[in-house]
């Protein structure tokens, strides 16, 4: 039995996500967030610790980019199997991903990682074809993909990185991907229109949406390091929830001006971070205004930049498309990431 401490140092280890990688045990705190190795052998575990008792992170693990297990991480650190009683002349690619997003209203809760358990050894990982970083909210996050239709609880359990248009997309394009949401942030306001509540505020922070000493020890709210990893495609899905703002404020006729100008800021903001990526802005649904983006994506153009798309996914609101709290089940996202794929495909790459 081989235990080996899990540290950026070891190329026999790609780290998923955005984490201080000055660090150890590795902390994982966006959706995604997590580890993946090519193991050569039969028993592989993980060492995870939770240092807060809720709420509750998830994680899942996938060989071969199938999901052999889903499990909560326990308070304290232990030991968790990702797979056992494999042929151990057989080598496979394992993925181990945290599955729920940041939780900003309790900034103590994550997972850390300390080693791997083994019976077998750590082969030499290919690389992707591509790099791929996804900003978004909820529909991002994977809110409720794994509910029943009509289910109105808001609970860690039906979060899902894998249930998720974004997985399903990297998936089908062999692309390695980051992903930064928050459920009901946006852009220049949140889905009540609380604009301490934006994803541009925090893009160039680790993991800032998190805030205090228990995120600030883990180096949530440090610089984040761009030149490490440089996507080829920053999607970005938001504006849902600055709409949702203005509809609760009446304010769409004061604010629109607001919003386009916010999203063109942050277009800036991707473009300085990361020069030569293609950019694809994902519209909000048809209720949801997204002519608004268009319009600050036309502006970016109008003002020489380059590289930018916008992509349409359907709209979705039928019992069969439908998880929790009025988002999109895990079909639906399979559904999406595929026509994501295909437009990426066919437009961007």
């Amino acid at each position: 039995m081989t235990i080996i401490p899990i540290t950026p140092a070891n190329p026999r280890l790609r780290l998923l996500g955005r984490t201080d990688l000055t660090r150890t045990p590795i902390a994982l705190d966006w959706t995604g967030s997590g580890l993946e190795c090519a193991f050569h052998g039969s028993d592989l575990w993980a060492e995870l610790e939770a240092p807060a008792f809720s709420p509750i992170m998830w994680m899942i693990v996938l060989a071969d980019g199938k999901p052999v297990a889903r499990f909560p991480v326990e308070p304290g650190i232990r030991f968790y199997p990702l797979v056992l009683g494999m042929e151990p002349a057989n080598t496979r690619t394992v993925t181990l991903m945290k599955e729920t997003q940041c939780m900003p209203d309790s900034p103590e809760a994550t997972v850390l990682l300390h080693s791997l358990r083994m019976k077998g050894e750590l082969a030499e990982l290919p690389e992707h074809k591509l790099k791929i970083e996804f900003i978004g909210d909820s529909l991002t996050s994977g809110e409720g993909s794994l509910a029943p239709c009509n289910n109105d609880e808001w609970i860690t359990l039906w979060f899902s990185a894998r249930g998720n248009y974004s997985w399903e997309a990297c998936d089908l394009l062999d692309a390695e991907r980051r992903v930064l949401s928050q459920s009901g942030w946006g852009v220049c306001w949140d889905w009540e229109h609380n604009p301490e509540h934006t994803l541009p505020a925090h893009y160039e922070e680790i993991a800032g949406v998190l805030r205090g000493p228990a995120a600030e020890k883990r180096g949530c709210t440090r610089p984040y390091d761009f030149r490490a990893w440089q996507p080829d495609i920053v999607c970005i899905r938001l504006l849902t929830n600055d709409h949702g703002g203005m509809n609760q404020k009446g304010s769409f006729a004061e604010d629109r001006d607001t919003v386009v100008a916010g999203a063109l800021a942050f277009l800036k903001t991707v473009r300085k971070n990361n020069p030569k990526a293609k950019i694809v802005w994902i519209l909000p649904a048809t209720d949801c205004h997204p002519e608004l983006a268009l319009e600050a994506v036309e502006k970016a153009r109008s003002e020489g930049m380059t590289g930018l798309f916008t992509c349409t996914l359907p709209d979705y609101g039928k019992p069969e498309e439908m998880g929790a709290r009025w988002h999109p089940n895990a079909e639906y996202n399979r559904r999406a990431g595929r026509i994501l794929a295909d437009f990426l495909r066919e437009n961007v790459l």
